[in-house]
């Protein structure tokens, strides 16, 4: 009865890790990113905690955007996105429309980010950029175990 019990269980077991430990994930064409960089000037500026924070937390909201920052002192926004999504103009055009046209945003430089492209995994409001192809899953055996043994 035993062996019986631990026949069955031990093939389970090897059933089970052979089919769920290592599931290929297949590459989705939406999650796939075009990983651009671009460099902006803005002019009508006129503080740093007012306008900068504005300014960055409204280009941060824009879908395609993964990171902006805006440096004061230099008058220009360095702004990451997917180029699959958004592109400068749009990116432009959205600083020209914050607080009613005061700032005007002029593209200095747009380029490709190396590594390009990698995939993005949308867990919460920060994406996490990661290149994965394989995912190893570890069934929850406890459980398991538990209810074989307890037959």
């Amino acid at each position: 009865m035993l062996r019986t019990k631990l026949a069955i269980f031990l093939s389970t077991f090897f059933f089970m890790l052979a089919t769920f430990s290592c599931e290929s994930e297949k590459t989705d064409e939406s999650h796939v990113v075009n990983n651009r960089s671009c460099s902006i000037a803005i002019e009508g500026m006129m503080c740093e905690k007012g306008c900068k924070t504005t300014i960055q937390n409204k280009l941060r909201e824009m879908e395609g955007v993964i990171h902006c920052d805006v440096d004061f002192e230099l008058h220009q926004a360095y702004v990451s996105y997917d180029g699959n999504k958004i592109n400068t103009k749009d990116i432009i055009k959205k600083i020209n429309s914050i607080a009613d046209g005061l700032y005007q945003g002029t593209l200095i430089e747009d380029k490709d980010i190396e590594n390009a492209p990698v995939e993005i995994e949308h867990h919460d409001s920060n994406p996490i950029q990661s290149v994965s192809l394989y995912n190893l899953e570890i069934p929850d055996f406890y459980e398991f175990f538990h209810s074989i043994i307890l037959l």
